[in-house]
């Protein structure tokens, strides 16, 4: 958006980044308030496989799921306003909002339901500490009041598939605050450019012109009038109007003279709309704050029948593949809750990283068995029959989507030659400081055993090292071992010469070619002639009295020279050159 160009794109940062930093330095995990209506507008454009539009926002859970992170989903409630953006706007299909909910809840993520619009009651949760963060797209969130809010979930390279990063915009970070930007300062900006409640504006204004008004204090001084003062009112229009023809405090770039400000503005109404949104009121937010913290589990048998009836994961096949996709999400949230690996889910530990995907976290890699995470009882899966019809094999299988959209396999290899087996060792990469907090004496144990690795190979390397430096070499040898050039005493090199031709009067005489038209002279070429053997002698004749050839088995061995064209001035009358 064009806002985003003036007030700055905000800082990308891994999610997993986010998460590490609240676990390490508040002791607690990152919690966010997330708008579900980008997120179910978004997943209205998914196609493929069977409902897709619910299929990708089960993916989208599952990585939150994994993140690890405390999400809210907020919706919009009853007294949203009716015009947004010159539409009518609505709850939203009561239909996908009902399947949403369920699929959330059986997650075991919060669910709060907003009494106006959700990013005005993201902004009030964010703004009382309830949450850090809010996670949504639309820029109102900025103007009801947000400091911290996440936009852009998406890869940091085309060549990732799974969205890994957000852009932060952080206003105390921006220096937003200090610019003039703060929320009385976006509301102007909203009022002069654009807005969801007036797309119009003033017409002619852009971001620019709107964010350079709300830096010169002009929001500030416009929220704290009221709608009843008239001559309060006029007197700041005059002031805005003053400065945008004259630009005599500096306030903007250059003179706004074609910008003609209409009568009716600023309309309260719509001022009002932002700065007085429907929320819930501060009286409740204690019990909303105890709401969305309360602790709840994951139902995995009610969520295994939802992905049967919705996705299709229908008989054994479909049981491994609900196993594949979620065991490694709930491993995160079951430590994330619990603080401590009480059940022993993690079997050790195998490797340490610091990845760019995660911004060069701290990782380890915590080996796990899937079927203890997600136990479920796979002798009670029918195995799919297979029918086969004219046509050809039938095969209850889903599409293609499910592979690109699925989670990294947790175990190391990642070749699909080995079928997945929920009951064997499968390894995932999680954050290091959950690891500890989860299961420090196991985090020990492997820094013990990959510090003495680490020296090991250091060792091995500085010892490989000095018997390197410790060779000396008399100048660089070829693959033999033979050093370079060491045959060229027993040869004598030169260069090819070629061998002077005699021509008599008569063999002239035989030779003597056509002439040329005078206008367009022949061109002739010279043409040396071979090479003698090597163990006779080059003559020389005694009409040429050139010095005789050297010959050595580096000119026998060359090849011969390839004759040059030349283009030799006209014969004269009495006399041809001959070839």
């Amino acid at each position: 958006m064009p806002i985003y160009q003036e007030i700055g794109e905000g800082r990308r940062v891994a999610l997993a980044k986010l998460a590490a930093d609240s676990l390490v330095n508040e002791g607690r995990p990152f919690r966010i308030a997330i708008d579900i209506a980008i997120w179910q507008f978004q997943s209205q454009v998914a196609q493929g496989g069977t409902n897709p539009a619910i299929r990708t926002l089960f993916y989208r859970l599952v990585r939150l799921l994994a993140a690890p992170i405390k999400p809210v989903f907020v919706f919009d409630g009853p007294y949203k306003p009716k015009i947004k953006r010159n539409k009518r706007s609505g709850r939203g299909d009561a239909l996908s909002n009902a399947q949403a909910k369920r699929l959330i809840h059986l997650l075991g993520f919060p669910i709060h339901d907003a009494p106006g619009e959700a990013e005005a009651e993201c902004a009030l949760l964010q703004q009382h500490g309830i949450v850090d963060a809010v996670m949504s797209e639309d820029v109102d969130t900025l103007m009801f009041g947000c400091t911290k809010m996440l936009r852009q979930w998406s890869p940091q390279s085309k060549r990732q598939t799974c969205p890994t990063h957000v852009s932060l915009i952080d206003k105390e970070e921006m220096g937003l605050v200090d610019q003039g930007l703060d929320r009385e300062g976006m509301v102007l900006v909203a009022l002069m450019s654009g807005g969801d409640y007036d797309p119009v504006g003033i017409v002619g204004c852009g971001p620019k012109v709107a964010v350079e008004a709300a830096k010169g204090g002009f929001g500030k001084s416009l929220c704290r009038l009221k709608a009843s003062d008239e001559k309060g009112i006029q007197a700041w229009k005059k002031s805005l109007v003053h400065e945008l023809r004259t630009n005599e405090s500096g306030f903007f770039k250059r003179r706004n003279k074609a910008l003609d400000i209409p009568d009716t503005f600023p309309d309260f109404k719509i001022l009002r709309c932002y700065t007085h949104p429907v929320v819930s009121p501060e009286s409740s937010l204690d019990e909303i704050r105890d709401k969305i913290y309360q602790e709840r589990e994951i139902q995995i048998e009610d969520l295994r029948e939802f992905t049967r009836e919705v996705f299709g994961w229908d008989y054994r096949i479909g049981a491994i593949k609900f196993i594949r996709v979620l065991s490694h999400a709930v491993l995160i949230n079951k430590l994330l809750d619990t603080g401590y690996d009480d059940a022993g889910y993690i079997k050790g530990i195998t490797g340490f990283r610091n990845h760019v995907m995660s911004d060069l976290v701290p990782e380890v890699r915590m080996q796990h068995i899937p079927l203890e995470i997600i136990p479920i009882d796979l002798s009670k899966e029918a195995d799919e029959s297979i029918t086969q019809g004219r046509t050809g094999l039938a095969l209850n299988s889903d599409d293609d989507l499910d592979e690109a959209e699925n989670i990294e396999e947790a175990s190391g290899s990642k070749s699909k030659s080995k079928p997945f087996d929920p009951s064997e060792r499968y390894g995932i990469w999680a954050l290091e400081a959950l690891a500890r907090r989860s299961v420090p004496e196991i985090v020990a144990e492997a820094e013990l055993k990959h510090n003495a690795r680490e020296r090991a190979l250091q060792k091995r390397k500085a010892t490989t090292t000095k018997s390197k430096s410790g060779t000396k070499t008399s100048g660089p040898k070829a693959k033999t071992g033979m050093p370079v050039g060491a045959l060229d005493k027993y040869v004598q090199i030169s260069k090819s010469q070629p061998v002077p031709v005699t021509t008599t009067k008569e063999d002239a005489g035989l030779a003597r070619p056509k002439r040329a038209s005078p206008t367009r002279p022949q061109r002739r070429l010279r043409i040396p002639s071979p090479l003698e053997p090597s163990k006779h002698q080059p003559t020389t004749s005694s009409t040429s009295g050139s010095p005789a050839r050297q010959t050595n088995p580096w000119t026998l061995g060359s090849s011969q020279v390839m004759p040059r064209p030349r283009n030799p001035p006209p014969p004269a009358d009495d006399e041809d050159e001959a070839i």
